[in-house]
This record gives structure tokens, C-alpha cells and sequence, in this order.
């Protein structure tokens, strides 16, 4: 085989890995936009954070840092004992990401946007979710879970 031949050969493999390369993203983009969606729906539920249990990673590493937080809640036993006391306080709450940008490398994406929402408290005061928000989600096994997740006020 020439030169010639191994370079045509060597080209068509590039293009090949380049153009899967493209079509591989844009579906885990796909995945992480569905994985973000199913976080909002679960923030909706009051429960005694089993919602959240199916949309976040249950490993030790994983972190919330919410729009009113002092600290960091680090580690799944930590975020379920966390949504089981937090989600008391509420009696309605909704939110969704808007002017969302969502960038995946390998097994790991994030997603930047605007968290925009309502919440009631029990006491029945009521609040305009407004946020800057950071979500990290982690491919494990073929499902992206939330693996961290940082709300902050919008500055006016």
C-alpha cells in the first residue's frame, strides 16, 4: 500500500470519529436537558425526598449549595436528610431553568442558566424564584444524574 492510500485511509478514519464525535454530544445533550428536567419536577415534590433520590447521584462527593445556604451539603445521606427537612417548610414550589446553556464533556456536563420559579412557604408567604444556577450532572451507567447543584440570587 502507497503513501497515497494511507493517507486517503488515514482522512476517511478522521472524518468517520469526527462526524460520530458530533452526533454522540449532541444526544447526551438531549440526555442532560431530560436529566434537568426531571430535577425540576422533582423540586416540586414535597416529600421526604424520594423524588430527589432518583435525579441525584447517591455518591459521597456530590453537593448542594442552595440561594439562602451558610454551608455545603456534601454527600448523599447528607442531600436525603437535607430534602426530607427542607421540603417540610413548603407548601408549593416550582421552578425551571431558563436561557439554559448545557455543555457536556465525557461523562460529566454542566448546565449555567436562570432559575425561575414560586415558591409558598406554610406560613403562607410567597417568593419569586430568581436565581443564577449551576447544575453538574455525571453519566453513570447510561443515566445522568445531578451530581451538583448551586443557586444564587440574581444581583439586581
Amino acid at each position: 500500500m502507497g503513501l497515497a492510500h494511507i493517507l486517503v485511509l488515514a482522512t476517511m478514519a478522521a472524518a468517520f470519529s469526527a462526524s460520530s464525535a458530533v452526533a454522540q454530544p449532541s444526544a447526551d445533550v438531549e440526555a442532560v436537558k431530560e436529566a434537568s428536567k426531571a430535577f425540576y419536577a422533582a423540586l416540586s415534590v414535597l416529600d421526604d425526598g424520594g423524588a430527589m433520590g432518583k435525579v441525584w447521584a447517591h455518591a459521597p462527593y456530590v453537593t448542594y449549595v442552595g440561594p439562602l445556604s451558610r454551608s455545603i451539603i456534601v454527600g448523599w445521606d447528607a442531600q436525603q436528610q437535607f430534602w426530607n427537612d427542607f421540603n417540610k417548610r413548603f407548601s408549593e414550589r416550582t421552578a425551571s431553568v431558563i436561557d439554559g446553556h448545557i455543555h457536556v464533556n465525557g461523562n460529566l456536563a454542566w448546565e449555567i442558566g436562570v432559575e425561575t420559579g414560586h415558591v409558598r412557604l406554610k406560613d403562607g408567604t410567597s417568593r419569586q424564584v430568581d436565581w443564577i444556577v449551576t447544575n453538574v450532572y455525571e453519566k453513570l451507567g447510561d443515566q445522568w444524574l445531578m451530581v451538583s447543584h448551586h443557586a444564587q440570587p440574581r444581583p439586581r
